[in-house]
């Protein structure tokens, strides 16, 4: 072929990308001119070409793996339900301490003779008003998060956002495992405990939930404003409840299936039964996670529960609240190469009980 024999071996090289346009013409026609050749030295030369071509190709890095915008992986914690039972109630910004009024309980469970002659003196009554005291105290964390991670951050990452998230779930889990510990305190509810014994536990033969139940629902007090009867359980003892032969007798007239503990609360008179799941982890940082529930398996109670602040009310307990949560960001150019945030949350509140006795606690209620 005239001028194919001129043509070197160095003349061929594989078409590769090239931002300038030229270059990378002129190397694909001499690939073309090659490619047309009969000389069975360029035919060679072609096919080597081709095979370290197809070799980079195929050995090289294809594919770069980059973020998905619309999924992540985080675990949420079961619901939080000690504020269900013990109720906000605003004390105002900056009354980290204060009091309230108490009424006697007896002013209104005995009066004396109120039959009046024609000339007769009405006898006299007298209430006993005194008071108790509340005292909030401040919980908070901060987090840090280094300008370098904001800039190199690939969505659907926040970093900023996931810190100032992050803090108010932490203040919101420890607020639960305080309250947990004022719940499930026998001390707390004035007599108005009692401890299963093994015969009498609900999930043997001989348990009598139902009665069990009705008993602490008659001793509790109430109140003359707004409340509800809200009992409160672990998950082990309300699975025995759901699946416990007493209320599955019940049930059967009207579905089939395990009880729902919603119609549990209704038969027994209860506004609604609320169960615990949330969970911790209760091994040391550095050390392998050991998971357990938040609040303790073994318990039943039932608490009045006050549906909005009143006086002259009755209701087991509230969380004191001195306004609302302190929050706030900064930048901080002292750290780091770049600098970085923090963010900082912090609440103010005191979990108090007031009537001890419009509750009740039945522990050791399962084996």
């Amino acid at each position: 072929m005239t001028g194919m024999n001129a043509i070197g071996s160095g003349d061929l090289k594989p078409i590769e990308y090239s931002p300038n346009p030229v270059a990378s013409t002129k190397a694909y026609e001499r690939y073309k001119s090659l490619y047309r050749s009969n000389d069975p030295r360029h035919k060679a030369l072609v096919k080597r070409a081709n095979d370290e071509f197809r070799a980079k190709a195929y050995t090289g890095t294809i594919h770069t793996d980059s973020a998905l915008a619309n999924i992540s992986l985080q675990y949420g914690n079961g619901a939080y339900i000690g504020e269900m039972l013990m109720p906000r109630v605003d004390v105002g910004d900056g009354n980290l301490s204060g009091i309230y009024y108490v009424h006697d309980k007896r002013s209104r469970l005995a009066y004396p003779d109120d039959e009046l002659g024609a000339r007769g003196s009405p006898n006299e009554l007298n209430q006993a008003v005194s008071t108790a005291t509340y005292s909030c105290k401040w919980y908070g964390y901060k987090e840090y998060v280094d300008q370098m991670t904001i800039s190199a951050q690939d969505a659907p990452l926040n970093a900023l956002a996931d810190a100032t998230q992050n803090l108010a779930e932490a203040i919101a889990f420890r607020r639960e495992l305080r309250i947990a510990t004022v719940m499930t305190t026998t001390g707390n509810y004035s007599g108005n405990t009692v401890a299963l014994a093994a015969g009498a536990r609900w999930d043997v033969a001989g348990g009598d939930p139902i009665g069990a139940i009705q008993a602490a629902r008659s001793a509790i007090w109430s109140g003359r404003g707004p409340g509800k009867l809200v009992g409160f359980t672990s998950l082990d003892v309300a699975n025995v409840l759901m699946r416990h032969a007493a209320f599955l007798d019940i049930f059967k007239y009207n579905s089939s299936g395990l009880v729902p503990i919603s119609a549990v609360a209704n038969w027994l008179g209860l506004d609604e039964i609320v169960v615990s799941e949330a969970r911790k982890d209760t091994a040391n940082t550095g050390q392998t996670a050991s998971y357990s529930r938040i609040w303790p398996t073994n318990f039943f109670g039932i608490v009045r529960v006050a549906t909005s602040p009143s006086i002259r009310n009755a209701a087991f307990g509230y969380t004191f609240h001195a306004g609302p949560p302190s929050t706030a960001q900064w930048f901080d150019q002292t750290l780091g190469p770049k600098g970085g945030y923090y963010a900082r949350n912090a609440v103010c509140e005191d979990h108090k009980v007031v009537a001890g006795d419009a509750g009740y606690l039945i522990t050791t209620v399962i084996g």
